[in-house]
């Protein structure tokens, strides 16, 4: 192995994996209730001056937003790190679908 290059062993990558699944959970969460909160929000004129839960309806907004964006960031990461495995899960389900016994 060249010098300055290191081998990730399988437990950096379960971690790894790990805390992108708990990171996903997390924003996709928050950034469904945002939405919640939003879709019920008052609508009118003097809609955006109301606080509803320690916030107003733009700044409601800023926070959906925002997480939205960062769910987006992580899922795409998480498609990158995990992409052997997708790719595996695929062809499994394209053999199993045509009937072939399928290999892995």
């Amino acid at each position: 192995m060249p010098a300055g290059t290191q081998r990730r062993g399988p437990g950096s990558t379960a971690r790894l994996r790990a805390v992108i699944a708990m990171a996903l959970i997390a924003l996709w969460t928050v950034s469904a209730v945002t939405g919640f909160v939003l879709y019920g929000a008052p609508t009118g004129p003097r809609s955006g001056r109301l606080v509803v839960l320690l916030l107003t309806k733009p700044e409601w907004k800023d926070v959906h937003f925002w997480f939205s964006v960062a769910a987006s960031v992580v899922t795409v990461v998480h498609v990158l790190v995990d992409w052997r495995a997708l790719k595996a899960c695929v062809r499994f389900l394209a053999s199993a679908e045509r009937g072939e016994r399928p290999t892995l």
